[in-house]
């Protein structure tokens, strides 16, 4: 799809996971980003440039986290072909919280299980339910027979494990996986962790604590809107540059980067 751009070096993740009485390793996930996020809003609004990324366990599973917006509908299928996985070889999909930028595209896996907080559906299918939620497509997403909703957090075996972190939105979800989480608009970017309320926000002490213990339960962070942070000390490093490459009439390409290049002509 024109327009949107993988980050460079997008990093494919091994985790280990550990379990049982010992603390045994029982197996190995690995973490392939298909699309970083990009932090960043425009005169029209919220980019909604989110991340999107495919968990593949030890035992074969394979767990889609996030789906993405619609500027972004076309390219997922291709993004996770690309991975190593059909539409209809995805087991799971994990929706961190319903707004238009993450949850636009869980009908594109047939035969998968979609999972999200019941009070995140709830929410989202209310009169309360903010401007970023597409609110027919939640409704929707209620009738769907593979619909599983989750109350509070949950073990979803081979070490896998959903975090509630609220704040952002009533329901939002995180995906803990070994020394790696998964975390949404929980965390949306690098910036986020060095204090402050990020807007838009449901409610900001809870939003606050969400991204505090996000950033003490893990080695490295996938933000929902900026590459995957890993932990430096008492750092945090972004493990690529988010860019979005802007195609434009008569073979203009512009290359827009979260680190403070923009509009370069490339």
């Amino acid at each position: 799809m024109r327009g949107r751009s993988q980050t460079k070096g997008s990093p494919t993740c091994r985790a280990l996971l550990r379990g049982g009485r010992g603390g045994e390793v029982l197996a190995s996930a690995v973490i392939r980003t298909l699309l970083d996020g990009f932090p960043g809003r425009s005169e029209r609004g919220y980019l909604g440039w989110s991340s999107c990324h495919l968990v593949v366990t030890g035992r074969g599973r394979r767990i889609l986290f996030d789906t993405c917006g619609m500027n972004e509908r076309v390219e997922l299928l291709p993004r996770l072909r690309a991975a190593g996985a059909e539409a209809e070889e995805v087991d799971l999909v994990v929706l961190s919280h319903l707004h238009f930028d993450h949850a636009a595209n869980w009908d594109l896996l047939p035969r998968a299980e979609i999972l999200v907080h019941r009070r995140e559906l709830a929410y989202a299918t209310s009169a309360e339910a903010d401007v970023a939620v597409l609110r027919d497509h939640a409704r929707e997403l209620a009738r769907h027979p593979r619909l599983r909703l989750v109350d509070g957090e949950a073990e979803l075996g081979e070490g896998l494990r959903l975090l509630e972190v609220p704040g952002h939105t009533p329901g939002s979800l995180a995906l803990q996986v070994g020394g790696a989480v998964l975390c949404g608009d929980a965390l949306k970017n690098r910036w986020d962790l060095a204090g402050g309320v990020p807007e838009p926000v449901w409610e900001p002490r809870q939003a606050r604590r969400a991204i505090e213990r996000l950033a003490a339960s893990a080695e490295r962070l996938y933000p929902g809107h900026d590459a995957p942070l890993q932990r430096r000390g008492d750092a945090w490093e972004p493990l690529s540059r988010p860019r979005v490459r802007i195609f434009l009439p008569a073979g203009e390409v512009r290359e827009l980067r979260a680190d403070g290049g923009t509009g370069e002509e490339v």
